[in-house]
């Protein structure tokens, strides 16, 4: 065999050779972009359901946040129609212009004291509001 012969087989085997280790680099990489692209997809199907969750989890929040301050209103207009209604009967009360007074029993005796109108209110308002309520139904 001559000089050249040689040396084009070797470069053919070369070129072969090279051909062989481009093919399989070709597919090992194409092998490592289908996994990543699984991975890729795996992980943006969790990160979805992430989210989902938390936006279910921050409407839930958001309705239950509604619902209390719904309840929250309607129990300060019930307490305004409440305290309305007891201003209302104090005023139109038969003790209207007269001082009230309270009597103490004492060991030795009894004796009468002056009585704050806004005091006596205080002490039978929640007894009076939820008598009102029942009976207005609120």
């Amino acid at each position: 065999m001559s000089l050249e012969k040689i040396v084009d087989k070797i470069l053919d085997d070369a070129r072969a050779e090279a051909d062989r280790t481009r093919a399989e680099s070709l597919r090992k990489a194409g092998d490592i972009r289908e996994e990543e692209k699984r991975q890729a997809g795996e992980l943006a199907g969790a990160l979805l359901r992430e989210a989902e969750r938390g936006a279910r989890l921050e409407a839930g929040r958001i309705v239950t946040q509604a619902r209390l301050e719904g309840r929250i209103e309607l129990l300060v207009a019930k307490r305004s129609l409440i305290t309305e209604v007891l201003e209302k009967a104090l005023a139109a009360a038969p003790v209207r212009g007269r001082s009230l007074t309270r009597r103490v029993i004492l060991k030795d005796g009894e004796r009468e004291e002056p009585f704050d109108r806004a005091k006596l209110l205080d002490e039978v308002r929640p007894g009076l509001e939820n008598l009102i309520a029942d009976i207005l139904k609120i």
